[in-house]
């Protein structure tokens, strides 16, 4: 029994020797993997020595320490804090790359050079306009003595006539009254010139012409239809007037005048036929038929010329300042093959026409074969004049000045960024600018003066001869 105590005591005091022997090799092994001295405070990532003055670990940025050293949370070693990207890199060659992006965009905004020329005829002011009939060359017929229309020769507008065609045949109780009193004095005194001349100046008076007095006095026999002629070349336009009614007497004679025949009644004064109602004259049939009483002095129709027309154009009121009589316009009418005719300007009108909102300038257009019509599209455009130059002027497209209500600015580059620079200005063109000061003339100006501008931004502007930017 003694002897098996003594086993069991060896054994394990073996035991205990074995653990303390891995217990030191495990310890060693720890000593040998992990190194002491200065060389364990150097980074683990060479960076530049100027790179930044602070640490940071990183998987855990919020832990920033001043010196070099170890995580507290995952003991991993503490790298430089990068303080500013551009200046952690160190290559060479990369200087465009590192540019601030406000620089990027400034260098890449289009410019353009002042032009000392003066303005091109491509740079023109284009208006739109309309045809219309010059009111001068419309002749009115009009009725110089009230009766009824027997024969209309004319049947709907715009129907084309000579001068000296018959429009249509009156039939008048006055007329007819005049026409016996000149034949009773060329048969029972044609001697006394005085009464036969005052006899036939007054059926001259009434309409009828020298062939139709002429005629009179061969057959000595009256008219009951009387024609009325053109006065002129054209196109038969009506009034939209309503007839008047017939004179009671002229009613009266045409119904107690036996053997006149045409307009006769077999007994009473005839009911006055119905007025038409007025119809407006781009209507096709004319209001006017036959067996329609018209008055003294009623217009029946207009015979408008064409061989000249108007054509008016309507100008903005910024467009409006260019304009003056005597200018130049070229002309074309749209949607025809018409070639384009130059017109002076005669008129610019002083006041706005009903229900216009802008207003209207005048030009007179030849039209001799009558293609240019009443309503059709013209497209104005304006013939510039070669202004002299003014001396130290300059020309930049519209959108490179920048108009701040009280004064103008332009954009020059100086260096890397545009400053803003005050300018006078002064004729505009449809896309052009003058510049009368400020600019030199060798200056790289932003062709989009805008494109610099933001809604909340405000301009400062600095004199010509300024040498550093100016922040905006």
């Amino acid at each position: 029994m003694i002897r098996n105590l003594n086993n069991n005591g060896r054994s394990r005091r073996r035991l205990r020797g074995v653990a303390v022997v891995l217990v030191l090799g495990l310890a060693l092994a720890g000593c040998q993997g992990q190194a002491h001295g200065p060389e364990s405070a150097a980074p683990a990532q060479p960076v530049a020595a100027s790179a930044a003055a602070r640490y940071t670990c990183p998987m855990h940025p919020q832990i920033v320490r001043a010196a070099p050293g170890q995580c507290p949370i995952c003991r991993m070693d503490l790298v430089p804090k990068v303080l500013d990207n551009a200046a952690a890199v160190a290559e060479p060659g990369l200087s465009n790359v590192l540019s601030s992006p406000d620089q990027a965009v400034l260098a890449a905004l289009a410019t353009v050079r002042p032009a000392a020329a003066a303005l091109g005829t491509a740079d023109t002011l284009v208006l739109p306009g309309v045809v219309e009939y010059d009111p001068r060359r419309s002749r009115a017929v009009a009725a110089r003595f009230g009766g009824r229309i027997e024969r209309l020769l004319v049947r709907y507008n715009y129907q084309p006539v000579r001068r000296g065609q018959k429009l249509l045949e009156l039939y008048s109780p006055e007329l007819v009254t005049a026409e016996q009193e000149y034949i009773f004095l060329l048969t029972n005194d044609a001697a006394n010139t005085v009464l036969v001349s005052g006899a036939r100046q007054k059926l001259r008076l009434l309409g009828l012409t020298d062939g139709q007095l002429r005629e009179l006095a061969r057959t000595r026999r009256p008219g009951y239809r009387v024609a009325l002629f053109s006065p002129y070349d054209g196109y038969v336009v009506e009034t939209p007037a309503a007839p008047a009614a017939p004179n009671p007497a002229a009613s009266a004679a045409l119904a107690g005048g036996g053997g006149m025949g045409g307009g006769m009644s077999g007994g009473g004064a005839p009911a006055p036929a119905p007025a038409p109602a007025a119809v407006p004259a781009s209507s096709a049939q004319l209001s006017l038929t036959e067996g329609t009483y018209v008055a003294t002095g009623q217009t029946l129709f207009q015979v408008v010329n064409t061989a000249q027309v108007w054509g008016i154009f309507q100008p903005t009121l910024a467009e409006l300042a260019r304009l003056r009589p005597g200018q130049q316009l070229r002309v074309r009418a749209e949607g025809t093959s018409l070639p384009p005719r130059t017109a002076r300007l005669e008129l610019v009108e002083p006041e706005y026409r009903a229900g216009a909102s802008v207003a209207s300038v005048r030009v007179y257009l030849p039209n001799p074969a009558g293609r240019l019509r009443q309503g059709q599209r013209l497209r104005g455009q304006l013939i510039p004049e070669v202004a002299p130059v003014a001396a130290g002027s300059f020309w930049l497209p519209r959108t490179a000045v920048l108009d701040l209500g009280t004064r103008q600015v332009v954009f020059v580059r100086r260096g890397t960024t545009f400053v803003a620079v005050p300018v006078g200005v002064g004729q505009r063109t449809a896309t052009q600018v003058q510049v009368l000061s400020g600019l030199a003339g060798t200056e790289d100006v932003a062709a989009n003066g805008q494109y610099l501008i933001d809604s909340e931004g405000f301009v400062q502007t600095t004199a010509p001869d300024a040498t550093a930017p100016t922040p905006r």
